[in-house]
């Protein structure tokens, strides 16, 4: 054997990796598949027990988006999602984006087709371009703005969802099967959170505005694009990267020439220059005071036995910030060759990070020389030059408008209205699963299987062996 494997040491060296390689995947998937078979129990379980009509789930509308993910997203769903969602007993409707391909189909499907007062929840399965695609359609009706959505992280960037899954050491987040399962019980044990996106207006150009989470611009991000492309030269990609982008790009700045000058204002949480409305709530908040204030002969009268009732928090009176609403100009000592721009936690700003410095051989982005500030909104005039390679808005480069022109001026907010995304639960099922009860019993398997859903094959495997 010994000699075989020195005469033939390079069929061996391939025999072995190839080997190495099935004998990796094959593990991945076994555990993919115990992982799943334990959420299935979980779900039979959920969908016997019985939930009061009031609370109980009626309809949810699956908003699948079959091109993400290079196209592996259907599958997955069916894999992962859908006998979950089947298991429970929940009303679903599937309905595929990626058929849609004009806007008007997008409105008659989110206005007409899903029936929208009808729908207890929402349910995206995609990733940062299909909520982007999906917003403004949701900002234009109030019925879709005020549904709960449940966020599928199936795609190939999924910054937003990032932000309501629990941190996983998965560069991936469809990698992470337990999470993928999770998000399907965080329509029982989440919590629901409003949460704004990122609003791009571009106004010498007739577009609409873009929502997205992150915006990229600059070297750094031509950088990245990359050693994307050039994932098969492993750990060599980050050199030959700097190399070539040394050798066919040189450095300018993100700003235009003509206004190379980024203006912004600070943060506000709120006051009555940016939202009018606060006074009106203060009013109202004092009239129910007022007239749910117990009489004088009541207050005498009280005893200790009489019930209790909760205060609400009273609103303070809302005053107006004088900083609101005033840019202030950034003039770096030189000139801006990136800047980054996402969400943050808070509701009221987003972070922006600007580097003025170009390392080429650095590669950990947190080690980036850069400027971190939160702000309320952010202008600057962007080199019309890069655009076309250094701009990525959601991961994806800006496609070209029907006149073909570039916007001259770019302003980033944060938008006017906010949806309800469902967070998961930090406490994963997986985890509990050593103090969790038995979840299924031979009478559950048994009424599952009349149902033709096996969740072991070992009876799948006896009853066709009975049947023969």
């Amino acid at each position: 054997m010994f000699r075989t494997i020195r005469t033939h040491w390079k069929k061996s060296l391939f025999a072995f990796c190839a080997l190495s390689y099935g004998s990796k995947w094959s593990y991945d998937r076994y555990q993919a598949n115990k992982i799943r078979a334990f959420y299935c129990r979980q779900a039979s379980l959920l969908g016997a027990q019985n939930i009061p009509s009031m609370n109980r789930l009626t309809r949810i509308a699956v908003l699948l988006n079959g091109k993400a993910m290079n196209g592996k997203a259907k599958s997955l769903y069916d894999k992962t999602i859908f006998p979950l969602l089947h298991l429970i007993g929940l009303d679903v409707r599937v309905y595929r984006l990626d058929t849609i391909t004009d806007t008007d189909g997008m409105t008659d499907l989110l206005t007409n087709k899903i029936e929208p007062n009808e729908l207890s929840a929402l349910m995206i399965v995609g990733g940062d371009g299909t909520i982007s695609e999906l917003a403004p359609h949701f900002f234009q009706s109030t019925v879709l703005e005020n549904l709960p959505i449940c966020i599928v992280p199936i795609g190939e960037h999924v910054s937003f969802a990032r932000s309501l899954f629990p941190v996983t050491d998965k560069k991936k987040l469809h990698d992470d099967i337990s999470l993928l399962c999770e998000s399907v019980f965080a329509l029982f044990n989440g919590k629901v959170v409003t949460k704004p996106l990122l609003k791009i207006t571009m106004p010498d150009t007739n577009d609409k505005p873009i929502y997205a989470s992150t915006l990229d611009f600059g070297h750094y991000t031509r950088l990245e694009q990359l050693q994307k492309r050039l994932w098969y030269f492993s750990y060599l990609k980050y050199p030959i990267s700097s190399i070539y982008h040394f050798l066919t790009t040189s450095v300018k700045s993100i700003s235009s020439s003509e206004q190379p000058a980024i203006t912004y204002s600070n943060p506000c949480p709120g006051c009555l220059r940016c939202q009018p409305s606060l006074m009106d709530q203060y009013n109202l908040s004092q009239q129910q005071q007022k007239e749910h204030k117990p009489s004088f002969f009541s207050r005498i009268y009280q005893t200790k036995h009489s019930n209790i009732k909760t205060v609400k928090p009273q609103l303070s009176l809302p005053v107006e910030n004088p900083d609101c609403g005033i840019e202030y100009c950034m003039n770096p000592t030189k000139q801006p060759i990136q800047i980054w721009t996402k969400l943050n936690n808070n509701e009221h700003n987003i972070q922006v990070d600007i580097s003025d410095t170009l390392e080429r051989f650095n590669y950990d982005k947190e080690k980036y020389p850069k400027q971190s500030m939160n702000v309320q909104h952010i202008r600057f005039n962007p080199n019309i030059d890069l655009i076309p390679k250094q701009m990525l808005i959601n991961h994806d480069k800006l496609k070209e408008n029907e006149e073909k022109k570039y916007p001259s001026e770019c302003q980033i907010e944060l938008s006017e209205k906010t949806l309800k995304f469902i967070e998961i639960n930090q406490d994963l099922l997986l985890t509990k699963q050593s103090t969790l009860k038995s979840t299924i019993h031979e009478l559950e398997e048994d009424a599952l299987e009349k149902k033709g859903i096996f969740l072991f094959s070992r009876r799948h495997q006896q009853q066709q062996q009975q049947h023969a």
